[in-house]
């Protein structure tokens, strides 16, 4: 069976293993479901099919509603270049279709703890267990049971998941665009390889395996859909800035607190001047009173005209509240932070990042160590 016709079978197999089994295992990424959660989930699920005889099915999950995925063009070019539209997927809309009596299993890619309002209703609703792990973020030390349980520090986590089932992979025919959409995130996270600090060794192993096995994955095929890939996560027109903010957001609950972290492309200058501060204090204020966060922060990463990478953060909590103060003072000598910028109001505290290698999956365990100290 090909990739398409494995993920256009998905939900009728979603509704037979309810329906008749009564038990359903997903596969599912973080809850920011960038490009590399989608490709982990999807690609863990298929190959997985692959090499199991039985008729249980570990079924992909997007972790987000299916009207979200508008906000992700990357990865809705990668899907639609095989011929997959959104209405093929499991989305977090589908939860609520799942009868309460339903045994759940999850097989976690890209992040290895609970995470976010989709998985909590899982947790809680469905009481799930979390019978596997594949990341490569910090290792949180939890489902030590799990099968597998691979965490390690790599560009990509579907570099993990595609090295965990080479071998049928290896006997799997797979056609170009097919190749293509494999290695999309790990193109879009290492940038082609080309990123000395992210590429690890797994990542180019995967890329040079796949390039051996499928007709077509030339290093001009890569470089091209590289440029492609990048060009459509960039694409934000049409977008307001709440949509800027939801695109690439996650949350996270630590006691009695809680956090969202945004990260978005372009610096808070030329945002501004593209919604206008009033646009960009009053959605950033939204999103925290509608999630009711005690802390706010968007973290900004573009290139300067020199081509520099250059990273800002900004930080807000609840009115009359230190606690924003208190994260900064925190996070201060790890991120380097300095010229505090005065694009925004007053109570947005937003500061150059001179440390530009900690990107949102090193600054979120500061955040969180931080919560947890209060």
């Amino acid at each position: 069976m090909s990739l398409v016709s494995f993920l256009k079978s998905c939900k009728a197999q979603l509704a037979k293993s309810v329906q008749q089994l009564h038990q359903i295992t997903f596969v599912t990424g973080n809850q920011s479901s960038d490009m590399d959660s989608v490709v982990s989930a999807i690609a863990y699920s298929y190959f997985t099919h692959c090499q199991n005889t039985s008729e249980k099915i570990i079924l992909p999950f997007v972790n987000i509603p299916e009207a979200d995925l508008s906000l992700r063009r990357d990865i809705q070019y990668a899907l639609s270049s095989i011929g997959i539209q959104s209405q093929d997927l499991i989305f977090a809309d589908d939860l609520k279709s799942i009868p309460t009596d339903t045994k759940m299993q999850l097989v976690l890619v890209d992040h290895n703890k609970l995470e976010g309002e989709n998985e909590a209703i899982m947790k809680n609703k469905f009481h799930a267990q979390v019978v596997g792990i594949i990341d490569h973020h910090k290792d949180e030390g939890l489902y030590l049971n799990a099968n597998p349980r691979i965490l390690q520090t790599v560009g990509s986590c579907s570099t993990l998941v595609l090295t965990h089932l080479m071998d049928t992979i290896k006997k799997s025919s797979i056609d170009l665009s097919t190749g293509r959409f494999l290695v999309s995130a790990i193109l879009l996270d290492t940038g082609n390889l080309k990123d000395t600090y992210k590429t690890k060794p797994e990542d180019v192993n995967v890329i040079m395996q796949l390039k051996k096995q499928v007709d077509g994955l030339s290093e001009d095929a890569l470089k091209k859909e590289n440029k492609t890939l990048h060009k459509q996560k960039r694409s934000t027109e049409g977008f307001s800035f709440t949509d800027i903010l939801r695109k690439d957001y996650k949350e996270y609950v630590c006691g009695k607190f809680r956090a969202g972290i945004s990260s978005v492309g372009g610096s808070l200058a030329d945002l501004t001047a593209k919604y206008g501060r009033k646009e960009i204090e009053n959605s950033t204020k939204k999103l925290r009173d509608d999630r009711q966060l005690d802390l706010m922060i968007i973290m900004n990463s573009y290139n300067d005209a020199s081509k520099k990478h250059c990273r800002q953060i900004s930080v807000v909590g609840k009115p009359g509240v230190a606690l924003s103060t208190g994260l900064v003072n925190s996070v201060n000598k790890p991120l380097q932070l300095e010229s505090q910028l005065t694009v925004l109001a007053d109570d947005i505290q937003s500061f150059e990042q001179v440390n530009v290698a900690a990107s949102r999956k090193q600054v979120a365990p500061l955040v969180t160590e931080f919560l947890d100290s209060m």
